[in-house]
């Protein structure tokens, strides 16, 4: 058996890195699979947890799907992602991962995989639906909430914040009008990539405005906070990232 962490850059991971060493949980390999589109504060992260797993000598792998960069891949097939599908998370994060532990270590292998969700996330767990690998969820067993992360984060003074994709599908109208202020041109790229949709505008990024009419709006508006309340999901809500 080996026991692997799923490494997503963010707070949850992070965190539950340190609880498994504090704890002295067996721990053989930290993996970060990488879209391509992380957002910056992900790939800090994921520089300095390398260095973390350097001191205490784990292993520390990167590793990307065969489909290449996410962005590309869904501009080139002219589709977007999917908040039913959610098949980015599978070609993006779980098959690049379960690819790897295959190549590396065998098939005859079984798998013991930490995952981040904390107590007060408890709705997010799912078994794995492969019989090599066992997903395990050591804040849930554990009672941790998503302040206790916080806290552990803090005792050993490592700065993690949200991980995800720039332009993830559950990004909030918040999240665009930042990137629309401060990255215009990261914006317009993903302006680009809804509009080049086949099924557009049927299908948008975040299935319920798109992001034409939220930079129209915005540019008629003074202010965020004119725009009303958020009432699109979270990922937290419907699942997300499950890695």
């Amino acid at each position: 058996m080996k026991y692997i962490l799923s490494y997503g850059g963010g707070i949850n991971s992070s965190a539950l890195f340190f609880h498994l060493v504090d704890l002295e949980m067996p721990l053989d390999l930290v993996i970060f699979a990488d879209t391509g589109e992380e957002l910056s504060q992900t790939y800090d992260a994921v520089n300095r947890m390398r260095k973390e797993c350097a001191k205490r000598s784990i292993e520390f792998v990167t590793v990307q799907s065969d489909k290449g960069n996410l962005y590309d891949y869904y501009l080139n097939h002219k589709i977007v992602m999917s908040m039913m599908k959610r098949d980015c998370t599978a070609k993006f994060k779980i098959r690049p991962i379960r690819n790897f532990l295959r190549e590396r270590f065998g098939k005859s292998e079984q798998f013991t995989l930490y995952i981040g969700i904390t107590f007060d996330e408890f709705h997010r767990i799912r078994e794995s639906d492969v019989s090599y690998i066992v997903n395990a969820f050591p804040f849930v067993d554990s009672k941790i909430t998503r302040q206790g992360n916080l806290d552990i984060l803090r005792v050993h003074n490592f700065v993690a914040q949200k991980s995800g994709c720039k332009g993830c599908m559950y990004n909030k109208k918040a999240n665009w009008i930042r990137m629309l202020r401060n990255d215009p041109k990261e914006f317009e790229r993903h302006l680009r990539l809804e509009e080049n949709n086949k099924n557009f505008p049927k299908v948008l990024i975040n299935g319920s405005y798109s992001l034409r009419s939220l930079k129209d709006a915005f540019e008629n508006q003074s202010s965020l906070e004119s725009f009303g309340a958020d009432p699109e999901p979270s990922c937290q809500v419907y699942g997300g990232c499950f890695l």
